[in-house]
């Protein structure tokens, strides 16, 4: 859903003058239907009468508070987007935010009171893109044509560019699977990756972005660029001898200094297995590549496994990046982050950066890199290289012989 297509808004807040300003301020922003609920019975019960596009709900009510109304509209599996607002203090409305993410719900963030008009544009700007990556919404590919799919080589690399967020020069991409379907299209990953992983097929995708990638960089390099890429690695990935050892072939036989290639993975991926991971963790850093440790902020061991494995990249993930903009126990986290990895030596890198603020305040925070669709969205290779003239001094793509 996009920002047009929402038209019924449910203001669910005890207060009146709270809820007057709520209805003018959706009014501005092109609502065509407002409607009041001033308390949770009243507003579940208009919920189920018709389920409204937005609730912007209110934390402290009586008769049915927010919380109450988040746990009824999940158990009765009612879910409309949601803004939370409070006069609390940001620590609760963030720890409510996760909550309704736990139960299912599509929280879009909190809000404190009084309600800014920019603050709510802001958070329902950001929903198209979220909706995006929603792969609840994405019924699966069957594994047959999946299959099919990675032995005719149709799933491709998108490259994301990583910036640095002083200068806004291209300093790397990010390898990001696409499917290019010869009927559909480009399909999503949310609808072919999870039939990859359940079939333990992640490693053979890894290791065709990185065969795809390694011939891409051979074909930039002859343009005169030299671009550090950037790959996913399941947990999958991190069991048994194979992946090192096929790793290295490629890279020898590509000839590609092992030093412009990293493996990103996730804290989930790391703790499947532990044992295993490390070694394999291992075995990159001593072959000369990178390794960086993705959605960065997310669990609660996220900062022992900085001790545990050899990183040297760390990327903040985007529900913080996102989020911190009137939220100083956000900031204060997000600062620690990137000292943390100052001190470590890391580059820190931010994801999902969608808007000009998310680019200001990381950059303000000492952040170093960059990526979002603010900056750019994945492209495929031939729309690549003209982006990146654009965005590297000095680069003139004139082919010529790689020794």
């Amino acid at each position: 859903m996009q920002l047009a297509d929402m038209q019924d808004v449910l203001i669910v807040e005890d207060s009146n003058l709270h809820r007057q300003l709520a209805s003018e301020i959706c009014q501005q922003l092109g609502f065509s239907s407002v409607r009041h609920a001033a308390n949770g019975e009243e507003g579940m019960a208009m919920a189920r009468e018709r389920l409204p596009d937005l609730m912007l709900l209110d934390l402290e009510m009586p008769r049915m508070d927010g919380v109450q109304v988040m746990q009824q509209l999940a158990a009765e599996k009612l879910a409309p987007h949601i803004v939370l607002t409070s006069g609390k203090d940001y620590m609760l409305i963030s720890t409510l935010e996760l909550m309704g993410a736990g139960l299912g719900l599509q929280v879009l963030g909190g809000l404190k009171k009084p309600l800014n008009k920019n603050q709510l544009l802001d958070l329902l700007q950001r929903l198209y893109p979220q909706a995006g990556k929603n792969g609840e919404t994405c019924p699966l590919y069957d594994p047959a044509s999946v299959r099919q799919a990675l032995e005719l080589g149709q799933i491709i690399p998108y490259y994301q560019p990583k910036t640095d967020l002083k200068t806004g020069h291209i300093k790397g991409a990010e390898m990001l699977a696409r499917w290019q379907h010869p009927e559909c299209g480009l399909i999503a990953p949310a609808r072919f990756i999870p039939v990859i992983e359940q079939n333990d097929w992640a490693t053979e995708l890894t290791l065709s972005m990185l065969e795809q990638g390694l011939s891409q960089w051979q074909e930039w390099a002859r343009h005169g660029l030299r671009l550090p890429l950037s790959i996913n690695l399941s947990a999958r990935s991190l069991q048994g001898n194979s992946l090192i050892t096929a790793v290295e072939s490629r890279l020898q036989r590509s000839r590609v200094p092992a030093r412009y290639i990293t493996f990103e993975i996730t804290e989930t991926a790391i703790s499947d297995s532990l044992t295993d991971a490390i070694g394999i963790a291992a075995r990159l850093r001593l072959a000369g590549m990178g390794l960086s440790i993705d959605d960065f902020g997310t669990g609660f061991a996220t900062f022992q496994q900085l001790t545990r494995f050899p990183f040297t990249e760390l990327k903040i993930d985007q529900s913080l990046v996102t989020s911190i903009a009137d939220k100083p126990h956000l900031q204060a986290i997000t600062d620690s982050i990137i000292e943390l990895g100052t001190r470590m030596k890391l580059c820190t890198v931010a994801e999902g950066i969608e808007t000009q603020q998310d680019l200001d305040i990381m950059q303000q925070h000492g952040c170093q890199l960059g990526q979002g669709y603010f900056i750019a969205r994945p492209m495929d290779a031939s729309q690549f290289l003209p982006w990146a003239k654009q965005h590297q001094p000095g680069f003139n793509p004139t082919p010529r012989a790689v020794n």
